[in-house]
């Protein structure tokens, strides 16, 4: 027994010797020219796959992955952030990308054979030596737009179709690129700006800027401008006349009367003011350091005072005021606020009545 253990720690000790040598005198060629020894490839793609698989979970609520408007958001994030390395649908990666070791896979590649919460995993969490970034926001749902686009991707979508939905509209850079999302009064996940306050979009703006409120597709966009262009913007959609919002959902009357009773109640110890306190009912009423929410779609509503609730969301100086608002909301409670909200308009003189 004492010969073998003398003899395991022989090796061990050599193993350790060599592999400083390999380390310490780099005896590893990381060449990307010379690429990996035969067999490593196949273990790593193997183990990747394996890897998602073990660790994607089904989850409980996914949101319609084939709504057009989410198809779209993620494609217009697509364009910006993945599209260098992974190329469009119908078009070759260039041959920068492509001398990449290992290479991205073309999208229309890299798609094939995953599900929707395959995909959701891998663009939230990454892939190690890759070159796969991580999603930038600890968001869950920010995620699934991207995801509706994959999906898309995957049944077929053709070049004329993926530029269709990245078209931008006519108009001075970036204003072209955040009309792409926020112009003609939004979509259901995407609200309209040109009725909020220039101090609130600011302070927004540069809070996607610092990853100070979690949105990865925001960040993006943030990223992508100067901080005095990001005030510009700013100041830009607060001087446009408000767009004519997405259509109002039907809801039942004893939900909008719930909420507009909890919107003019204090919330919390009683030392939280009231929704209506800050945000109005309409434009008129809210303070200028915190959105109007009258009119906004539903789905966008709910799924803010939803990250709000559960600590998620992020946000400038008025973050601790909305944590401590919204902590003690049922879901009912959010569902009524939605109610009311979204059945109102900005351009009336009273929303209320």
């Amino acid at each position: 027994m004492k010969r073998v253990l003398h003899t395991l720690a022989v090796l061990a000790v050599l193993g350790l010797v060599a592999g400083g040598a390999v380390v310490g005198l780099g005896l590893y060629n990381v060449s990307a020219r010379v690429g990996h020894m035969p067999g490593v490839s196949w273990v790593m793609h193997t183990t990747f796959r394996n890897s998602v698989r073990l660790r994607a979970s089904r989850p409980k609520d996914m949101p319609d992955l084939s709504d057009a408007a989410l198809i779209e958001l993620g494609a217009r994030h697509y364009d910006t952030a993945c599209r260098t390395c992974h190329a469009a649908p119908g078009e070759a990666r260039s041959a920068t990308m492509a001398a990449m070791e290992p290479a991205p896979p073309h999208i229309e590649t890299a798609v094939q054979d995953w599900q929707a919460h395959h995909l959701h995993w891998i663009v939230a969490n990454g892939v190690k030596m890759t070159g796969m970034p991580a999603w930038p926001a600890p968001r869950d749902d920010d995620v699934w737009p991207v995801v509706a686009f994959l999906l898309a991707v995957q049944d077929g979508m053709t070049e004329t179709d993926y530029t269709a939905l990245t078209q931008l509209p006519e108009a001075d850079a970036p204003m072209a690129y955040c009309l792409g999302c926020h112009g003609d009064g939004g979509t259901n996940h995407v609200p309209p700006l040109n009725h909020q306050s220039a101090a609130y979009l600011q302070a927004s703006l540069h809070a996607y800027r610092s990853g100070t409120r979690a949105s990865g597709i925001m960040a993006q966009a943030a990223s992508g401008v100067s901080p005095q262009a990001l005030d510009e913007l700013a100041h830009w959609f607060a001087r446009q006349t408000p767009a004519e919002p997405v259509a109002a959902p039907q809801m039942p009357v004893q939900l909008i009367a719930q909420g507009r009773a909890l919107a003019h109640a204090a919330t919390g110890d009683g030392d939280v003011p009231a929704c209506a306190a800050c945000h109005g009912p309409n434009a008129r009423d809210a303070s200028e350091l915190f959105p109007v929410l009258s009119g906004l779609p539903a789905p966008y509503l709910e799924q803010q005072l939803l990250l709000w609730r559960d600590a998620t969301r992020g946000g400038g100086r008025q973050a601790q005021l909305m944590l401590k608002a919204t902590q003690n909301l049922s879901d009912t409670d959010i569902f009524a606020l939605v109610a009311y909200y979204a059945t109102l308009r900005t351009n009336r003189s009273d929303a209320d009545e």
